[in-house]
């Protein structure tokens, strides 16, 4: 392993230092990250490609001097060298800022920058690998109950995450100044850095779950045109002569010519519809007696649910076990999670709850506390 002050001297005859280099990088891509630029616009890309540049011409020195080693602990590497293993960070979330016509290759170029990042701090022991896919061999039921476990437990893995970089972003905020210019000293430096992997890690596996996603849909999407499909959205193919999407009179006349020959169906008549206990009582009295019931509850609930209208058993067990899963909750998680989204509310100044607070705060000014039903009150 080769530390910071070595591969500044493997930088060349150039002038810039290995340093000056990852922070012009740096400053670059904490400016787009808050930029009000739009993402297409010229300057904008103009900014990434920059930035690019210096973490691409960064990366090239550290791999010159093997500034990192998968035979070292985190422990073993020094503070100077610590930034330098976001580097892989840095460019999977500029790649991706990449406005490009070719999207699958930005993602593919995004996912190998992301995946290298994880596998570094694997190696460093800052996250555990992956875990593999397990067989499913249980049956359906036991399959579906096993999927909202599952859900839950992500779902509260999710809200943690949240709270963690929450806190993360809070004291990097306070420190971030400081540590660019170097005036803090050595160990809340390394502390800024190990907190800003451990940001980077939580960050990399959602952004590699984002792009599986979106891989996804644009695999989709290529199929459904190389198979000839249009999406919902477009427009049938105009007749020659005429662009997409224009109806001219041509073909009003063609539908009305033709309407004669097509009689709209008969409405199917109405039929008593009136419930019975059991199948048995249909058999006997049948539709001979309109004013008995002619559908037993199965019958009537099977039907509901043919049109939509009722649930099936299968999700009615979902929604029951959704239920148990909630009711099994520790309340005070509950009342956690529930301050964590209204936090997150009121950091990003949602309209809906905006309108409700000052809704709220008006009725406080209007009616005092106390106030209610006075009738007869002495």
């Amino acid at each position: 392993m080769a530390d910071a002050n070595n591969a500044e001297a493997a930088a060349g005859g150039e002038d810039k230092k290995l340093s000056d280099i990852f922070l012009s990088g740096w400053n670059l891509y904490d400016e787009l990250d808050v930029s009000d630029l739009p993402f297409n616009g010229s300057e904008f890309q103009n900014k990434v490609k920059t930035a690019l540049g210096h973490f691409e011409e960064a990366t090239v020195v550290v791999n010159q001097v093997g500034m990192f080693s998968p035979n070292e602990l985190i422990d073993e590497v020094s503070t100077d060298s610590l930034p330098f293993m976001l580097l892989p960070y840095f460019l999977g979330k500029l790649t991706t800022k990449i406005n490009n016509p070719n999207s699958t290759e930005i993602m593919d170029l995004g996912e190998i920058y992301f995946k290298d990042h994880l596998q570094r701090c694997q190696e460093y022991e800052l996250c555990e690998a992956p875990k593999g896919t397990v067989q499913q061999t249980n049956k359906l039921e036991k399959s579906e109950q096993r999927e909202l476990v599952e859900a839950a437990f992500n779902r509260n893995d999710k809200i943690a995450q949240y709270r963690k970089m929450k806190e993360i972003d809070e004291y990097m905020a306070r420190m971030r100044t400081a540590v660019k210019n170097k005036t803090a000293d050595d160990e809340i430096r390394r502390e800024f850095f190990l907190k800003y992997l451990d940001k980077s890690i939580i960050d990399s596996k959602q952004e590699l779950e984002s792009l599986g996603m979106m891989k996804e849909l644009a695999k989709m999407r290529i199929a459904r045109l190389a198979g000839g499909e249009s999406s919902p959205n477009d427009d049938p193919p105009a007749p020659s002569g005429k662009p997409l999407g224009s109806r001219g009179p041509s073909s009003h006349g063609h539908s009305h010519g033709h309407s004669h020959h097509h009689q709209a169906p008969k409405p199917k008549p109405l039929q008593p519809f009136i419930i019975t206990r059991n199948a048995t009582q249909k058999a006997v009295f049948g539709l001979g007696y309109p004013s008995l019931p002619v559908m037993s509850v199965d019958e009537f609930y099977q039907q509901r649910v043919d049109e939509g209208i009722f649930p099936d058993a299968e999700k009615s067990a979902k929604m029951n076990q959704a239920q148990a899963i909630a009711a099994a909750r520790d309340p005070n998680e509950q009342e956690d999670e529930e301050k964590a989204v209204e936090d997150q509310l009121i950091e990003e100044d949602d309209p809906e709850n905006l309108a409700r607070m000052r809704r709220m705060d008006e009725y406080k000014d209007v009616v005092r506390r106390g106030d209610g039903n006075r009738h007869n009150r002495s």
